[in-house]
């Protein structure tokens, strides 16, 4: 089993999400712990931090500001989906540009908040990936069933 299926197969099966948060400024920092409660919340404010926090903890959903002190969201999501190519991302910035949302379409981002955001809008995407994540699972088990039901017919074979 490659590296990829064992990260979809945890997440499958993890009860708690582990959310990923680069954000540097405070404002946000506490308005995104208050609109998470239930979840764990991971924080990193640098680009270098969040790549070192991400390899630490795989998250299920990573909020990626675009303008970070060392760099930008951007190049933590080429280095993400590098790693994890069906990784949840969504941007979480101020910025409204035309451009940006572009790119973070183009570069495979699951969407796109414009700060200041509200806790609704959080729990949607938090909903959203929910539903992404289910379907991964019935797949995941479509595909088990597959394999099992050829393994029985094989052996019946023999």
């Amino acid at each position: 089993m490659n590296e990829n299926n064992s990260n979809s197969i945890r997440k499958a099966y993890h009860p708690d999400l582990v959310i990923l948060v680069v954000e540097d400024q405070m404002m946000f920092i506490k308005d995104i712990k208050h609109a998470l409660p239930q979840h764990k919340v991971v924080f990193a404010r640098t680009v270098e931090e969040a790549k070192l926090r991400y390899d630490e903890c795989l998250p299920d959903i990573s909020f990626l500001d675009i303008d970070l002190p060392d760099g930008n969201g951007f190049e933590l999501l080429d280095y993400i989906r590098a790693r994890e190519p069906e990784a949840y991302v969504i941007i979480l910035t101020g910025s409204k540009m035309r451009e940006d949302v572009a790119l973070s379409q183009q570069k495979g981002a699951h969407g796109y908040i414009i700060k200041p955001f509200t806790k609704s809008k959080i729990d949607q995407t938090v909903e959203k990936y929910l539903g992404v994540r289910e379907k991964g699972i019935q797949s995941l088990l479509v595909e088990t069933k597959k394999h099992r039901d050829e393994a029985t017919t094989n052996k019946k074979d023999n």
